[in-house]
């Protein structure tokens, strides 16, 4: 597999374990609504058509898939946003960061909640990489962030998704772009 491929199956299987669903051979999907700022479809391949991903959801309005290679045509969908895969780091050690409680996510030994002053961000461990979510907090706190994530889990790459502003803080300190990504909703 790609650093791509090795990135979307990540975040397809930090989706799963966030909220449960299906993994077919080129979509995971949910067939009931995820919850909060989750998709109700990831694709997993560049292959992946409308007819992998529409048949398996609830397709009613607020209905949102992750278009993972933004190369699908979602009839009566709209783009929500654009937004670019990343390999991160190698990120910059800052003294303070630490695991902190779930913060309403599953914990087990594939995730890691970390916050470093007034910042936190979501780590999980997938098949190869581990994927960095869920940031929150000032720019200044991005490299300190990836680290934090790479110290959780040595020796495996870090990845995510960002875009606009956050997008370019991460490739200001050392993140490379993968490729694009889509987010639809109807």
């Amino acid at each position: 597999m790609s650093g791509l491929e090795w990135t979307v199956a990540e975040n397809a299987a930090w989706c799963d374990l966030v909220c449960g669903g299906e993994f077919g051979p080129r979509a995971w999907t949910s067939p009931s609504r995820t919850r909060e700022y989750y998709p109700d479809a990831v694709t997993l391949t560049p292959d992946a058509t409308a007819a992998d991903v529409l048949p398996f959801v609830d397709g009613s309005a607020g209905c949102s898939v992750k278009d993972s290679f933004a190369n699908l045509d979602l009839p009566g969908f709209s783009i929500l946003f654009e937004a670019t895969w990343i390999a991160c780091g190698p990120g910059v050690p800052e003294p303070g960061w630490r695991q902190v409680a779930g913060h309403g996510f599953p914990v087990d030994d594939s995730v890691a909640v970390l916050s470093g002053g007034p910042a936190t961000v979501v780590a999980h461990r997938g098949d190869g990489v581990v994927g960095l979510s869920n940031f929150s907090g000032p720019a200044e706190s991005w490299p300190g962030a990836v680290a934090a994530v790479a110290a959780a889990f040595p020796g495996v790459p870090v990845v995510g998704y960002e875009h606009g502003e956050d997008l370019r803080i991460a490739l200001d300190h050392g993140a490379e772009p993968l490729g694009p990504l889509r987010v639809w909703v109807r």
